[in-house]
């Protein structure tokens, strides 16, 4: 039994770690602070029940020597005291089933709260996994000793039994990072995967032990109780017109409201705002400010053949191109390059996404992965328009889709003759404005001429908000004339741009250094 043991710690524990990641997105995101904070939360009090779980160990399994034996070494445990160590580590075994259950009822109500007291993410990040997973991590470092010293019979092959419990516990460990992360959170919601590890340190301490009655009562009442504030949720969600899914790489909320005075549907994949939306009145219309900057593309490229669009979301930039008077004609093609299926999926069934279309092509992986192999193709086509909106967690573009090397990659995709949009949430100037300064010596260095536009205002250089950036191949290619020819309402994005110098106090990203999300942490 203690090997099965040990493999199942180490199994569970990498299962919860990667799922844990998964209850904290829909308040914190999937930054790497967040992760940062949870595998590092975990390692320490994985280290603190080690030292704990060794003591406990060494005080109940190593016998009193009798008076007329003083001096020399104790003898074995004897029977009943393994009987009674056994004992122990079944209710350890059920103290981490019971940590891994609190986790899941505390998850709501506790980043609820922490969300609402503090705007630090770094803040929240720790002290949420202190509170979800300190109690499974200790335990859960507690029975690997534990484990080991009751399974030492004799001095002389202690190593060999030390050595061959680790061994089996990262086997387990192994099992549960590639079952976590490639099956159970792929078909699986958060919440049951956490009842699945309680189950089974529940199931290996039965087997252990037995456990008295009110052990299984306590298990029964957190059991109960993290269904009933699932059940309150869920009276919330549907009182708020809230849904929320989970896909192999994001957790999505698909909520109704109105937007503009007019009935409206959103897509969240990140705590604070929305990331794509539709008016359900005319799902074809562009919603947010920031996308209808796109029809600079359009209009500076009329009628363009081809055109990459980096990022679906809610696909409304896609459903405007090919849309019913739309940019893109019968013989023109799309390709839309988006790393999630679910959102995809999400798109097609609650924004309209015009996936039947003959004309575009989804291709679900990495952009820079789709980029960098599309450069690297032999005789490659090159498209008149690329556009990028491409988000990690926390509103922050990728870090390699805003490198040097990324720019130049976009650049051998795109004609001589057209041009990239991309979409950054920053401010120009000041500490929060960083993240665009640096992307935008990137681009600089790899495009003829870089042009920023603010969105909401271009007078407010430290206000963080969308800020489009426009990259041309060519120098010359905005002159006056371009410019008047333009309609009068695409003419008017284009003098929102950005008109005083971008401050060079940040170096441009690279693949060798891009601190993204140093430069993403707000200062107000």
């Amino acid at each position: 039994m203690l090997p099965i043991i040990m493999f199942m710690n180490g199994l569970c524990l990498m299962v919860l770690e990667m799922v844990g990641a998964r209850l904290l997105a829909p308040w914190l995101g999937t930054s790497t602070i967040v992760w940062t904070s949870l595998i590092g939360v975990i390692l320490a009090f994985l280290s603190l029940g080690y030292w704990l779980g060794g003591k406990l160990a060494d005080n109940l399994l190593t016998p009193r020597p009798s008076a007329h034996h003083e001096g020399k070494e104790a003898s074995a445990p004897s029977p009943a005291l393994h009987n009674k160590a056994k004992g122990v580590l079944a209710r350890l075994l059920l103290c981490a089933a019971l940590g891994v259950m609190l986790s899941a009822l505390l998850q709501q109500p506790l980043l609820g709260w922490l969300t609402a007291q503090s705007t630090s993410l770094h803040v929240n990040a720790v002290l949420a996994a202190v509170v979800l997973f300190a109690l499974p991590g200790l335990v859960s470092g507690m029975i690997s000793p534990f484990t080991m010293r009751l399974a030492i019979t004799s001095q002389a092959k202690a190593g060999s039994t030390i050595g061959r419990l680790n061994a089996i516990s990262t086997i387990g460990s192994i099992v549960g990072t590639f079952l976590g992360g490639f099956v159970l959170i792929s078909w699986f919601g958060s919440r049951e995967i956490i009842y699945a590890i309680a189950a089974c340190y529940l199931l290996v301490a039965l087997c252990t032990h037995r456990l008295p009655a009110s052990a299984w009562g306590a298990a029964l009442v957190l059991f109960c109780a993290s269904l009933g504030f699932e059940w309150i949720a869920q009276v919330h969600a549907a009182a708020t017109h809230t849904t929320t899914l989970e896909t192999p790489y994001n957790t999505l909320r698909i909520q109704e409201g109105f937007y503009s005075g007019r009935p409206a549907r959103f897509l969240s994949t990140d705590p604070g705002s929305a990331q794509s939306g539709i008016f359900l009145d005319n799902p074809q219309e562009l919603m947010f400010a920031y996308t209808k900057f796109y029809r600079l593309g359009t209009a500076l490229v009329p009628h363009p053949s081809r055109v990459l669009m980096l990022g679906g979301g809610g696909y409304s930039v896609p459903k405007w191109l090919l849309g019913n008077g739309g940019p893109l004609g019968a013989g023109a093609s799309l390709d839309v390059v988006e790393l999630d299926p679910g959102v995809t999926r999400v798109a097609k069934e609650d924004f309209s996404a015009p996936l039947g279309d003959a004309r575009m092509q989804v291709f679900h992986e990495d952009a820079r992965t789709f980029i960098n192999r599309a450069a690297r193709a032999s005789n490659h086509p090159t498209y008149p328009l690329i556009f990028a909106d491409v988000f990690n967690s926390h509103y922050s573009v990728p870090f390699h889709i805003g490198t040097r090397e990324a720019a130049a990659t976009m650049r051998s995709l795109l004609d001589d003759n057209g041009v990239l949009l991309m979409n950054i949430i920053s401010a120009v100037e000041g500490d929060n404005g960083r993240l665009l300064r640096s992307i935008y010596h990137a681009f600089q260095g790899e495009f003829a001429e870089v042009v920023l536009l603010p969105v909401q205002s271009k007078y407010e250089g430290t206000m963080v908000q969308n800020v489009m950036l426009l990259a041309f191949p060519q120098k010359g290619m905005m002159t006056e004339e371009t410019l008047a020819n333009l309609p009068p309402d695409v003419r008017a994005l284009y003098e929102n741009r950005w008109t005083r110098p971008v401050a060079e106090d940040v170096p441009a990203l690279a693949d060798n250094f891009a601190p993204v999300e140093r430069y993403m942490l707000r200062t107000q």
